[in-house]
């Protein structure tokens, strides 16, 4: 876990340089509403929704299902990955040539969500919010 909480220190500095705003979600609490990004993020008046996961890490099903409602409702869900870190950046510097990091983070999601299905089916289990 330490490792996710220094990569979410990077991401908050590098946020807080571009003079954005961002609310760090505290998930997992009583009366919190589960599977919302770690960050949420208002940056030249468009909104991000940053999941941020250390190279190991494992999304949720339901963190997937929020990414990609954030997207069709026209945000970015990102799922963030210490290893795309620069990718990132790179990206948010010119969110509208930078797609093609952005579209290819979309892509890993649906890998995620096709490996959380298989795995469910494969144990007979099903993880919360999955559809």
């Amino acid at each position: 876990m330490a490792a996710e909480k220094q990569f979410e220190d990077r991401v908050k500095s590098f946020l807080k340089e571009q003079g954005d705003w961002f609310l760090k979600y505290w998930g997992g609490a009583p009366y919190t509403k589960s599977g919302i990004p770690d960050l949420l993020v208002c940056c030249a008046g468009q909104f991000m929704g940053i999941e941020l996961k250390a190279e190991k890490g494992e999304p949720t099903m339901l963190q997937l299902q929020t990414l990609k409602r954030i997207r069709e409702a026209g945000g970015y869900g990102i799922l963030l990955y210490a290893g795309d870190f620069k990718a990132f950046t790179k990206w948010y510097g010119d969110r509208i040539k930078g797609k093609a990091w952005y579209l290819d983070n979309i892509e890993m999601q649906h890998r995620w969500i096709a490996r959380l299905k298989e795995r469910s089916s494969e144990d007979g289990s099903k993880e919360e919010g999955s559809t």
